[in-house]
Parts: structure tokens; sequence; C-alpha cells
């Protein structure tokens, strides 16, 4: 990652990354807030700025309590937007 781009940035692009290489798969529940926090060292308001935009793409989903989640057809969402789909 270039040490420029906003910590949010690039563990957003990681988690991304990780998606749409199939590491984490549908029903697989992304990294929490809290390790957000301690692998990336950034606050719990930058770690849930991650998380939001993961939802707002449409790769996750969140449950109350539990954590959130990959979605089903992630992936393919993410390969259909790389090929100008």
């Amino acid at each position: 990652m270039h040490p420029s781009r906003s910590k949010w940035r690039q563990a957003y692009a990681a988690i991304v990354e990780r998606i749409r290489t199939g590491k984490l798969r549908p029903g697989d529940r992304v990294p929490t807030i809290h390790e957000l926090m301690v692998e990336w060292g950034m606050s719990n308001t930058v770690a849930q700025k991650v998380h939001r935009a993961l939802r707002e793409a449409g790769l996750v989903e969140t449950e109350a309590g539990t954590g959130s989640y990959v979605l089903e057809g992630a992936a393919e969402k993410l390969q259909a937007a790389e090929q100008g789909e």
C-alpha cells in the first residue's frame, strides 16, 4: 500500500482484496472494529468508517452484536466492477 493513502483506505482496500481473491468468502466474518484498530493502528471512528464503506459497497452486512459478514456474490460484484460491467 502507498504510505500516503489514509489508513482507512488502506484497510478497506486490504479487505476488498481478501474478498476478491476468496481469502474471505461469503459468510466469513470480516475483521472487527477492534481488530482493525489493533492491526492498522487506527481510531474507533476510522475503523467504523472502513465497515461503513464495506456496507455501502454492498460487500458486507453487519449483524448487531455478532459482527460483519461477507455477502453472497461480493467477489463477483468486485470482479464485475473491475471489468467495467
